[in-house]
């Protein structure tokens, strides 16, 4: 599996404090430059920043550039999936503006809404659909009751049936879901998405790997959410995308009790010859 750039934000209580929270954005600024007042660089970005929020209202996506090397602008924005073309239009405008402010003069722009996402760039990230650059990652601080490795398994089982969902939604490449789980967590609620140019394969393919770091960054955590170029997805132990859920599953199934104490006495000795097997340990070991 390819390796994925991460970075990495800690949000203590992320989108807990609705409704407010929501309007926060998360930014990470690039460091392939920066570009001067008046340039012909902020010319093409005002430019473009007037057309792609109209753009992305009616399919809720919207990429393009505008310019000539070295100062043309490359701009790809993603609304969710369950927001509608005024929402959508407003989050992306917004997001122009609150990139340049967050990161003044800045040539490479990464800014995360809750309803959308906007990067605007002087590198060409529209040469390719399945490049996903390098994910946010935004994460709950509190752990779940249950183990890590419950957690996170029903978590996976969850993105992974809606991720498939998405792969095969050809309009949108989006899907929302909820899984039964415990007591102290009753439902766990997720969401993934793809850019609607990405293949049925190249969308599956994108979400599994991001899908895949949920062990390694987000063990037992009660949310987080991932956000690259092409594809994202969140998770959360309470509703946060609107309408009904797409998909339904049951509750895991519960794992097999502990094997119990083996009986340890020995046979009856009954005159032969008492023979003590030991058993032999081995480990495998895993090249990755």
């Amino acid at each position: 599996m390819a390796r994925h750039r991460v970075r990495c934000l800690l949000a203590a209580a992320l989108l807990l404090v609705a409704p407010m929270a929501a309007a926060q954005p998360w930014q990470f600024c690039g460091q392939s430059g920066n570009f001067s007042a008046n340039s012909a660089y902020q010319s093409n970005l005002r430019q473009l920043s007037a057309t792609l929020p109209k753009n992305a209202s009616a399919a809720l996506f919207a990429a393009g550039s505008l310019g000539t090397v070295p100062d043309i602008v490359y701009a790809l924005a993603l609304c969710r999936g369950d927001a509608n073309a005024s929402a959508c239009e407003s989050c992306v405008d917004n997001a122009f503006q609150g990139g340049q402010q967050l990161c003044p003069y800045n040539k490479d722009v990464f800014i995360v809404y809750d309803l959308c996402y906007l990067r605007f760039t002087n590198r060409n990230l529209l040469a390719s659909a399945t490049d996903n650059g390098s994910p946010m990652m935004l994460m709950n601080a509190q752990n779940a009751s249950a183990t890590a490795e419950v957690f996170d398994a029903a978590a996976a089982t969850l993105l992974n049936a809606t991720s498939g969902y998405a792969a095969a939604n050809s309009s949108r490449r989006f899907a929302t879901g909820e899984e039964a789980f415990d007591a102290a967590d009753p439902t766990i609620y997720g969401l993934s998405q793809c850019t609607p140019d990405m293949s049925p394969d190249d969308c599956r393919s994108c979400l599994g790997g991001i899908i895949a770091l949920i062990p390694q960054y987000f063990g037992r955590k009660r949310g987080a959410r991932v956000i690259g170029t092409r594809c994202n997805y969140r998770y959360e132990v309470y509703p946060f995308f609107a309408g009904g859920s797409m998909l339904r599953l049951p509750a895991p199934a519960a794992p097999p009790p502990a094997p119990g104490p083996a009986n340890m006495t020995p046979p009856a000795h009954t005159g032969g010859e008492l023979q003590i097997c030991g058993q032999k340990s081995v480990s495998f070991g895993v090249n990755l």
